[in-house]
């Protein structure tokens, strides 16, 4: 990691995190396209191939997000608000049906 670190500019490695973000969106959506049995624009890719696809920019993400040194804590902290409120909210709609 610290090779890494040292022979790439923060801004380099921001830079790669938004490519990888923008790639693991667009393999989300690939796997949306197949797992969706009404999609009107079909993919020759196997549910299998693009549930790998995503894992490997899952990966690609979590590996510049360690280069970069993300606070894991916050970010935890963060995701447990974030949950609760998804739930809280999907409980409410729940509750008006």
């Amino acid at each position: 990691m610290n090779t890494i670190k040292q022979k790439v500019p923060v801004m380099e490695l921001l830079a790669g995190l938004a490519e990888e973000a923008s790639e693991l969106a667009q393999a989300a959506l690939k796997l949306r396209r197949v797992i969706d049995p009404y999609i009107s624009n079909p993919t020759p890719v196997t549910e299998d191939q693009a549930m790998e696809r995503l894992y490997e920019e899952i990966a690609d993400v979590k590996l510049y997000c360690s280069v970069l040194d993300v606070n894991v804590r916050y970010i935890s902290q963060v995701m447990e608000q974030k949950k609760k409120r998804w739930e809280d909210r999907l409980m409410s709609r729940e509750a008006s049906e």
